[in-house]
This record gives structure tokens, sequence and C-alpha cells, in this order.
């Protein structure tokens, strides 16, 4: 392989885009770095149409700004796709146990004791309650973050 090849400013655009691409994809999964992939890329795409060769400085800048123009176009839509598959996650074994509350809970916030520790938790919104005092007993209806989100038992409070 002729050594100029990896001079060229377009062939090294190309060479770090496709390098970031495939970290970014392999290994950290569709992150922010898939900005400055693209924005290699599209560098590369537009030296070879062009037929520019300009310094390796002027092309790491033009790269930069591409990468950041990409960057402001494609935030939200990124945003978006890494946010449509969340689901909730079902598998604590906390979740359907029965509590009593040591300490207040309200919708906003509060603490239980349960198994040594005490937890952060706090009441459902859908709760007919604002708070609960100590001593009311509840169901775990799930976990968010290490906090507790109960649910009274007794549905007349």
């Amino acid at each position: 392989m002729d050594p100029a090849f990896f001079t060229d400013p377009a062939n090294l655009s190309l060479i770090v885009g496709l390098a970031l691409l495939g970290f970014d994809i392999v290994v950290v999964g569709l992150s922010p770095v898939m900005f400055v992939a693209v924005g290699a890329l599209a560098t590369s795409a537009a030296l070879y149409a062009t037929g520019a060769r300009p310094g390796l400085v002027e092309t790491a800048a033009i790269a930069a700004g591409a990468s950041l123009v990409i960057a402001l176009i494609g935030r939200k839509p990124l945003q978006r796709f890494q946010s449509a598959d969340v689901r909730e996650d079902q598998s604590s074994d906390l979740i359907g146990r029965t509590l009593t509350t040591t300490h207040e809970v309200t919708k906003s916030g509060g603490r239980v004791h349960w198994s040594g520790l005490d937890w952060e938790a706090r009441l459902t919104p859908e709760a007919a309650v604002d708070s609960l005092a100590p001593g009311a007993h509840v169901r775990v209806a799930r976990v968010e973050n290490l906090v507790l989100v109960l649910e009274p038992l007794d549905r007349s409070l």
C-alpha cells in the first residue's frame, strides 16, 4: 500500500471516522462519540467529492465543525432513540413485598426500614393519600433507581 494513502486528509478522515464509529457501536453503544465519527466521515466524503486536500489541522477543524453541526441536529433524535425501549425493571425481589412504614412516607419521598437498612421510598402518584405515618402497611409496587415506590394496602385511607 502506498504510504501517501495515510497522509491524504480524505483517507485519514475516513479511517478515523470508521474507527470511531466501530468503537462507538461495538464498545460504547451509541454515544456522542458517534457524532465525531459521522463528522469525520462527512469530512472525508466532502474532501473526496471536491478534490480538496487541506492540511491536517484544517481537516481536523472541518471535521470538528461538521461534528458540532451533526451533534446539534442529532442530539434530540439520539436521546429519543436511546429512551424508546426503556422498560421498567421488574426483576427486583422487593416488588410485591408487604412492608410496614417506619418513617413518614409521602408522594415526594420518605424512608422505610427493611432488612436492616433504611430505604428511600415514596408513594405512587396514584395513591389515594398524600402521606402515610409510621406503622402503615404498604406493598412495594416497583423499584426506581433504588427508591421503593409504595402503595398503601388499606385502600380506604
